[in-house]
């Protein structure tokens, strides 16, 4: 596991300012060394609370990844195969993620798990000292509900990622992560069964609910509340199946308006006025491209470029077909541009600028009614599952009642027509926004979907900008793969030789044209 001496090491540097804190560097944690006395020992609720936004709201930048493995995104093939070739293990389901297309090592394609634990870790150093820090209680009590907020975020992303989807039939033996509750360091770990994982998730939720409700604090969007938490455990209740309590935990939420997008044609949705926006989080230089130069110099790969000649990847056909055949659609014209027009790749306008004004990944009211909706519909209940959506797409298409019988399900209906409705128009709501990879597992066993990658082999020569497409290779996804489930990166499963791995990916074959 990860170092946490590292973690604060590494994070207090940039997030709170040096110098000494009243004698307390060695007495309050015995987990630095004596020679780091340049570093701030947190005392302070505001120091703590430094130290948790800059690891958990501000440095988020690999929830990108998850896009490359949807039926969401598609290569440019314009672009040579050289300059794909970072994200193709990822885009074409290899069984070694971390390989680039040149069979290169790199392991930033597979670094879920050492972001997420590294927020576990912070998570856990707040909610063991929190409660003894300096301040008020209502900014203890905040503080350390946003913390078991980010532990219960970060699990539910882990479980996601490197373990089987939850079955209620299964989930008590089937393996799922280690849970780790405390700061110690450890490279002896086992893992936890999915539903040991979940329980500790939902137990999390609750705990940060209770605590946020105890607190009068009120702070920003960027710091989550016991809104955020509610609407996050309907999200851990809909990935379990268990529809009553998704209702239950919706039953506010989703009552509450929604942002209308029809009255504001080409502006930013996610803005700090937007009562929609329940939190927001992921400085938004992750959505930035590095060469888009109005938008300063960024980290994150130039995927999506609005230069389409160096443009490496980009919105699906199947995704764009998917919105109302009409350009009433408020969502297509909000989350995706065509910078250049024509037939050209069109791309999602949330990593342009063009969707937000705050950070880069978002809670807001739309999926408590999305869950809601799916919810009532799988337990039978069509009309209220109905009047949901109508409510939801009045808000997203224009002039939708004029549209809505020809766009919604019939009359005649099925309880199974309808969820998959409601699942394809989450899809719409939240494309590029973390969300797709872990439905299509979930809906695999009763909405099966199988996934096509068509990637172009191309290049250049030796001082041309001309690109010669040498052939394709086509690569399909079946609903049950093993390759849903990532493997734990190879330099833990080095560190720890006991950690049990969960099956083996496949290798995917291409059929090449």
């Amino acid at each position: 596991m990860l170092s946490l001496k590292n973690i604060i090491r590494n994070i207090l540097y940039i997030a709170l300012p040096l110098g000494g804190v009243g004698g307390g560097l060695i007495s309050c944690s015995d987990f630095l060394d004596e020679e780091d006395k340049d570093l701030v020992i947190p005392e302070s609720v505001s120091q703590y609370e430094a130290m948790l936004h800059k690891e958990a709201f501000l440095d988020v930048s690999w929830f990108y990844m998850s896009d490359f493995m949807t039926d969401d995104i598609t290569e440019n093939p314009g672009a040579t195969t050289s300059a794909k070739n970072t994200y193709k293990s990822l885009y074409t389901w290899a069984r070694d993620v971390e390989r680039d297309g040149e069979g290169n090592v790199i392991t930033a394609t597979n670094n879920m798990w050492r972001s997420l634990y590294q927020d576990v870790l912070v998570a856990n150093y707040i909610i063991e000292n929190g409660p003894k820090a300096t301040g008020s209680d209502d900014e203890r009590n905040f503080l350390v509900a946003e913390a078991y907020f980010v532990r219960a975020r970060s699990y539910l992303e882990l479980v996601n990622i490197y373990a089987p989807v939850y079955d209620a039939a299964t989930a008590s033996s089937t393996p799922g992560v280690p849970l780790r509750l405390d700061t110690g360091v450890a490279n002896d770990y086992r893992r936890e069964s999915v539903a040991g994982v979940y329980a500790q998730i939902e137990s999390d939720l609750m705990a940060a609910i209770s605590l946020f409700g105890s607190s009068s604090t009120k702070k920003s969007l960027w710091h989550p509340n016991a809104d955020a938490a509610q609407l996050l455990l309907s999200r851990v209740y809909l990935y379990k199946g268990e529809w009553q309590k998704v209702v239950d935990t919706t039953k506010d939420l989703a009552t509450r308006q929604l942002y209308d997008l029809t009255h504001r044609p080409n502006s930013p949705m996610i803005v700090s006025t937007n009562t929609e926006v329940l939190h927001t989080y992921g400085s938004p230089a992750s959505l930035y491209p590095g060469t888009d130069e109005s938008l300063g110099v960024m980290d994150i790969p130039s995927i999506y470029q609005t230069d389409l000649t160096t443009c490496t990847y980009g919105a699906s056909e199947d995704l764009l077909s998917k919105f109302a055949l009409t350009t009433n659609d408020c969502r297509k014209y909000t989350w995706v541009i065509n910078p250049q027009g024509g037939n050209t790749m069109t791309i999602p306008a949330k990593w342009h600028g063009q969707f937000t004004q705050v950070g880069a990944y978002h809670y807001r009211l739309a999926e408590a009614y999305l869950n809601r909706a799916e919810a009532l519909a799988a337990m039978g209940n069509t009309g209220e599952a109905e009047a949901l959506m109508t409510k939801y797409l009045s808000s997203r298409i224009a002039n939708f009642s004029s549209q809505r019988h020809t766009y919604m399900p019939s009359a005649t209906a099925t309880a199974l027509d309808w969820r998959k409705f409601i699942v394809d128009q989450r899809r719409l709501e939240f494309c590029f926004e973390d969300m797709r990879w872990f439905d299509l597992r979930r809906i695999n066993a009763w909405y099966p979907h199988t996934l096509k990658h068509v990637f172009t082999l191309a290049s250049t020569a030796s001082g041309s900008t001309v690109v010669t497409v040498q052939g394709t290779e086509t690569y399909t996804l079946q609903p049950t793969s093993p390759n849903y489930v990532f493997e734990i990166p190879e330099s833990e499963t080095q560190m720890n030789t006991t950690i049990s791995v969960y099956g083996k990916r496949e290798v995917i074959t291409s059929v090449n044209n």
